[in-house]
């Protein structure tokens, strides 16, 4: 993973063993023109550490992020990728905001500046699935490469369909994870207009919760079949025994309680677990007023 706590796991595991907050002052653009001063940036990010010059450019910066994650997780799983394995292999990534960075400057200099013509890169940057492409490309993966947009679930969703691909014998192995970068000026604005953005640090649950707080990164998992990880001694992080998703049907904001309800049965059913044999729950905690209303929690 790269995020705000920790440039690598490692970092970022340290990172949150101490405690460590990854919301700073937004540093990246000129936010004097904003309500809120806040993110959770990639810290000391440099792309030419991981990049050359030509290949950077055809990035935007949630593509570098998903594909720096997608190396360390394969680095971490210790596999062999020999041509047989890529093309029975899967990337299913997930964003729900793509290439915002890539467009947002273009198109400044489209109206803005009255410029004639656009970056001819523009499509290929910004596009939600070029994170997945470049990781197909990176690593010669042939098996299936597509990206999941459904906003904060994105992710969550991607992570769940690869592992499903895995456990049905679809593919042998998946590189399922996200990745975002929204820290441009108009996507910006567009948050603060939603009012959601908390002017400090998100506090979910909390009597003074003000808002989200936005971030940036990525963060990419091998899944592959238990058998298979133990039989060439991997490092297992974790199971994953059972999915399930579902649509609430009733807002874009307001979140429904039917919603999660039938996810989290979904999920149980799915690995054939009872509730009372489910030890935590990693709630979605917004912070917002209307997300977490009191006597919800």
């Amino acid at each position: 993973m790269i995020c705000a706590p920790g440039n690598n796991t490692s970092e970022t595991w340290n990172a949150v063993c101490e405690g460590r907050s990854g919301i700073a002052p937004i540093h990246s653009i000129d936010v004097s023109k904003l309500r809120f001063r806040y993110g959770a940036q990639v810290c000391r990010y440099d792309p030419s550490k991981y990049f050359e010059a030509d290949h950077a450019r055809l990035l935007d910066p949630f593509s570098q992020f998903a594909i720096i994650a997608a190396r360390g997780a394969v680095k971490d799983s210790g596999i062999t990728l020999t041509p047989a394995l890529c093309e029975k292999a899967a990337i299913v990534t997930g964003s729900g905001m793509g290439g915002q960075s890539t467009q947002d400057v273009g198109f400044a200099k489209l109206y803005q500046s009255n410029q004639g013509r656009v970056d001819p890169l523009i499509i290929p940057r910004a596009m939600a699935n070029a994170g997945a492409s470049h990781i197909s490309m990176e690593f010669g993966i042939t098996g299936p490469a597509y990206t999941i947009s459904t906003a904060c679930c994105s992710a969550n969703h991607a992570i769940g369909q690869a592992f499903w691909m895995v456990r049905n014998g679809i593919v042998e192995l998946a590189i399922a994870g996200g990745s975002e970068a929204p820290f441009s000026f108009g996507l910006l604005k567009a948050w603060e207009a939603m009012r959601v953005i908390s002017p400090d640090t998100c506090r979910p649950f909390s009597k003074d919760r003000r808002g989200l707080i936005l971030g940036e990164g990525g963060a990419m998992l091998i899944l592959e079949p238990l058998a298979a990880a133990r039989a060439r001694r991997a490092r297992i992080h974790a199971e994953v025994v059972g999915f399930g998703m579902s649509s609430d049907a009733h807002h874009l904001t307001h979140l429904s309680i039917d919603g999660p309800v039938r996810a989290m049965r979904a999920a149980l059913l799915d690995a054939r677990l009872r509730p009372e044999q489910v030890g935590y729950i990693n709630a979605h905690g917004s912070g917002t007023l209307i997300n977490d209303p009191p006597g919800k929690a």
